[in-house]
C-alpha cells in the first residue's frame, strides 16, 4: 500500500512539473569585449534575441565618416508584425585621464502605425551622423532596441566597441 502511494505522489509531482510554463525575462543585456583601438574604422554590434517572442535580431554600429562626424546605424529585426518602434541610442565618450565611459548625448526615436501606416516596422532601421562631438576621442553607442506588439512590449540592448573619431 505505502509503495502505491508512493508511486502516485510521485507521479503527480513529475506532472505537476512537466506542466509548469517557463517564462523568460525581456531584457537582455550584452556585453560584448570593449576595445579602443586607432586602426579600427568601424564597430558593428549584432545581438539575436536568446528567447524573444517579438524581437529576433538588434544591430547596432558605430563609424568614422571623417570630418569629426560619428556614423549611427540601428536596426530592429522582428519575428511578428508590431505595431510601435522604438529605438534609443546613447553616446558615450571616452574620459583617459578617468577611464571611464561617460554618456554625453541621447537620441530617441519613435515609430507606429498611427504615424507610418504604410511602413513595415518588423524590419525597421535607423541611420544617421553625429555632428558637434570634439574629435580625436573615442566614442561608443550603446542601443536599446524596444518593439510593441499587441500590448506586449519586448527590449533588446546593444553596445558597441570604441572607435576613434578623426577629423
Amino acid at each position: 500500500m505505502k509503495k502505491r502511494f508512493f508511486k502516485m505522489i510521485l507521479g503527480v509531482v513529475i506532472a505537476t512539473a512537466c506542466a509548469t510554463s517557463v517564462s523568460a525575462q525581456n531584457i537582455y543585456f550584452t556585453d560584448p569585449t570593449q576595445a579602443v583601438s586607432a586602426s579600427v574604422e568601424a564597430s558593428q554590434a549584432i545581438v539575436k534575441q536568446p528567447r524573444g517572442n517579438v524581437i529576433s535580431t538588434g544591430i547596432l554600429e558605430i563609424s568614422n565618416p571623417g570630418g569629426g562626424e560619428i556614423g549611427v546605424y540601428m536596426q530592429t529585426l522582428s519575428h511578428i508584425e508590431i505595431d510601435e518602434t522604438v529605438f534609443g541610442v546613447y553616446l558615450d565618450r571616452w574620459i583617459e585621464s578617468e577611464e571611464r565611459w561617460a554618456n554625453v548625448a541621447d537620441y530617441k526615436f519613435t515609430y507606429n502605425k498611427e504615424n507610418s501606416p504604410d511602413e513595415d516596422l518588423t524590419t525597421k532601421a535607423i541611420s544617421f551622423n553625429i555632428v558637434g562631438q570634439p574629435a580625436d576621442c573615442y566614442y561608443r553607442l550603446r542601443g536599446v532596441h524596444m518593439v510593441i506588439s499587441a500590448g506586449e512590449r519586448e527590449m533588446l540592448s546593444s553596445r558597441t566597441d570604441g572607435v576613434l573619431i578623426t577629423n
